[in-house]
């Protein structure tokens, strides 16, 4: 005896488990005997209805993921929603950036770094590329990616409407990332006020062309230079910024020979 099943799925907003299926051994009226039903045939029927849709999957693993990289990093709910923004804008302009994310070897999270590098730049709290990449299931190889997605996120975002505001993310300085590498090393509010002073002087008075975590990792490393006291180690400060000792040592004697116009 051939069966026939007669799917009876419900509403897209009810759960998976509210479908039901029934088992009719004779056919509904008026039905043309062709190809009995398969159980291939009715699980894909099933699982095409029951699962999210494409875009709406992708929405919400990327929401989840952009989530869990924030809060590992810290990073401010504002600056979470608007890097899903940005993320949301991106695939409805197609698939381009999937070179990026979807080859061997990749898990996807470059594009989420990237869209929470220039969201967190519109909200004047930047990330450097080792601080996201870190956040992501790829690590240090994921700098590479990541540094190329932005790059075509700004292009591709750019010339829509409302891009240029949204991709109008400005320089980032020393002082950008002053506050909150202080606070990672504990220095109290007048310290801080006084380190974003002395960036906002170097940027002003000298032609420094260093990378401004690093610059802003040596300023910090000189205004504890200058406590009454036990200060910090260059060890502590590198770990704290995630800017090499080689690196901040560098730029410390650059700026060494103006700290009294700095920290006048």
């Amino acid at each position: 005896m051939r069966g026939y099943v007669t799917l009876s799925l419900r509403t897209p907003d009810q759960e998976p488990e509210a479908v039901a299926l029934s088992l009719n051994t004779t056919p509904p009226p008026g039905h043309l005997e062709e190809e009995p039903a398969t159980a291939a045939a009715v699980a894909a029927a099933v699982h095409e209805r029951v699962q999210p849709r494409g875009g709406e999957k992708a929405m919400s693993e990327a929401y989840r993921a952009i989530a869990d990289m924030a809060a590992r990093l810290g990073i401010a709910a504002g600056a979470r929603d608007g890097a899903v923004e940005v993320f949301l804008r991106m695939e409805r302009k197609g698939k381009g950036h999937h070179y990026y994310t979807k080859g061997a070897g990749r898990s996807g999270d470059a594009l989420y770094a990237a869209c929470l590098y220039v969201a967190c730049r519109r909200a004047g709290a930047p990330r450097t590329f080792k601080e996201l990449a870190a956040a992501t299931r790829d690590g240090p190889a994921a700098r590479k990616d990541i540094g190329k997605l932005i790059v075509l996120i700004r292009k591709r975002l750019g010339d829509e409407a409302g891009g240029e505001a949204m991709m109008d993310i400005g320089v980032v300085r020393a002082a950008d990332y002053v506050e909150r590498f202080g606070s990672l090393l504990g220095m109290g509010e007048d310290e801080v006020r006084a380190v974003q002073e002395a960036a906002r002087r170097m940027q002003d008075q000298l032609d420094v062309r260093r990378n401004p975590d690093s610059t802003a990792a040596a300023i910090i490393y000189m205004a504890m230079e200058r406590r009454a006291g036990a200060g910090r180690s260059i060890r502590d400060v590198s770990a704290a910024t995630g800017v090499a000792e080689n690196t901040i040592k560098q730029a410390y004697r650059e700026l060494c020979p103006h700290a009294d116009m700095l920290f006048r």
